[in-house]
């Protein structure tokens, strides 16, 4: 299945369910339930932003974004990551409260609906976690949060059927939120550094620039930037310095080899500039360069 169709299918049952969740609250005079379907509601539209940006992310490169809009996925990665957080954040608030200030409930009634947010939650859950972007994952932490504040009411409701442990809801729901900032903050900081160009945690650049320079007339690697696009499309360019009097033909070869050498590590996209032992590179950061061992690396 497609991300797309992945996505839509976790906005459908997450949409669905808010609603039923809303009317629960309702029939059940439950602040939590009530609570947790504005919640729910931020993540639709969570979900919703997300599909937009991630469809259009498939758009071709044109002059506006010569690089396509691939990038497009990470804001909506993020912009799910801080409504997640948000909403974390209003739960928290509204446990604190309980905790405070306990509140009856219809516990037999929220079981019945605890059974059934689980089961459905589980399902969007499992379905958006088959992805692998930081826009899916960013999903699927969402979903996992329901599922587990589900799990937490639905053991709550429970024993508050058969004690008088009122404030038990509150402390799960403290507990779950912050398991679920934990990973959304880890999520957060793959999404920022992908959008501040730091070098992908996957890829070893010193180990790569040590298999460019066992490439055959290859004397230096110098100016060596590596970043990323997304989290699954990094880019690479650099200069490669190989000795003076090649014919064309060989020159094009070492260069093919370049670009060989780093898609099998992983970089889909290159900018290779060839310079020779005999020109000094004129660009102003290799001012320094005096030969093909000394240079400079990034």
């Amino acid at each position: 299945m497609k991300t797309e169709k992945r996505m839509l299918v976790s906005f459908i049952l997450n949409f669905l369910f808010t609603i039923i969740e809303f009317i629960g609250g309702i029939i059940t005079n439950s602040v939590a339930l009530l609570s947790d379907s504005i919640h729910d509601l931020g993540d639709s539209i969570s979900i919703g932003i997300a599909i937009f940006l991630e469809k259009k992310s498939r758009r071709k490169p044109d002059k506006d974004y010569t690089y396509g809009y691939i990038r497009f996925s990470m804001l909506g990665a993020m912009i799910s990551s801080i409504i997640l957080l948000i909403g974390s954040g209003i739960i928290i608030f509204e446990a604190i409260n309980r905790i405070l200030k306990p509140e009856l409930i219809n516990t037999e009634m929220i079981i019945y609906f605890s059974i059934f947010g689980v089961i459905v939650n589980g399902i969007a859950a499992l379905n958006s976690s088959k992805g692998k972007s930081l826009n899916e994952k960013a999903i699927t932490l969402h979903m996992l949060e329901d599922v587990l504040g589900w799990v937490a009411l639905l053991v709550a409701s429970i024993v508050m059927h058969f004690t008088d442990i009122l404030i038990l809801d509150a402390i799960l729901s403290l507990a779950f939120s912050a398991f679920i900032i934990y990973h959304v903050v880890k999520n957060l900081s793959g999404i920022f550094k992908v959008l501040l160009e730091g070098s992908p945690t996957d890829i070893n650049i010193e180990e790569i620039k040590s298999k460019l320079l066992k490439i055959d007339k290859v004397k230096d690697i110098h100016h060596l930037h590596i970043w990323s696009l997304t989290d699954r499309y990094s880019v690479v360019t650099l200069h490669a310095i190989i000795i003076d009097d090649l014919k064309s033909k060989e020159i094009t070869e070492i260069q093919n080899e370049i670009i060989r050498e780093l898609q099998k590590n992983g970089i889909k996209h290159s900018t290779i500039q060839i310079e020779f032992e005999s020109h000094k590179c004129i660009d102003s950061e290799c001012d320094d360069f005096e030969g093909p061992t000394i240079g400079h690396q990034h």
